[in-house]
């Protein structure tokens, strides 16, 4: 997100904050705390009141008052998915070139050996060819075997 996005971003929804690794309008998740805990709390009390005493036990009813008050917590999440729509920008943009995809691989080289082409089951190299990745897997594994034998 860039900085003018950020601005734009702040001045439409209000201060922003990240929970969980995802941006979120301050005040619209406050909103969003408020409606949670109201239908999940007045389903639990209509939940208390109208099994409990059709339950065979006490213990029973308030246990269906609690999964009738759970029920309403996830109903409060898809209302609160619906009114507050993602503040975050999705961009698409291709990368050219196989520059970035070879670093991948030697980031994934450092955690440990990526394996042989050769050793993969024929399925899956049908696969890998599919979607452009076998080549790429197959020059990186000849380029790395080259530079071990020079070394």
């Amino acid at each position: 997100m860039t900085d003018r996005h950020a601005v734009g971003a702040t001045a439409t929804h209000g201060q922003l904050a990240e929970v969980w690794g995802d941006v979120v309008s301050r005040r619209q998740l406050g909103k969003a705390m408020a409606i949670g805990a109201v239908l999940s709390v007045a389903i639990y009390l209509a939940a208390l009141a109208i099994l409990a005493p059709l339950a065979a036990t006490p213990a029973i009813g308030k246990a269906l008052a609690m999964l009738g008050g759970i029920l309403g917590s996830v109903a409060s999440g898809a209302i609160c998915a619906r009114i507050f729509p993602p503040k975050r920008i999705v961009s698409e943009a291709a990368q050219t070139g196989t520059e970035w995809q070879r670093e991948v691989l030697d980031q994934l080289e450092q955690e440990g050996p990526i394996g042989r082409v050769a050793e993969l089951p024929p399925a899956v190299v049908q696969e890998m060819r599919e979607v452009g990745l076998y080549d790429l897997f197959k020059t990186y594994e000849d380029r790395h075997s080259a530079k071990k034998e020079v070394e």
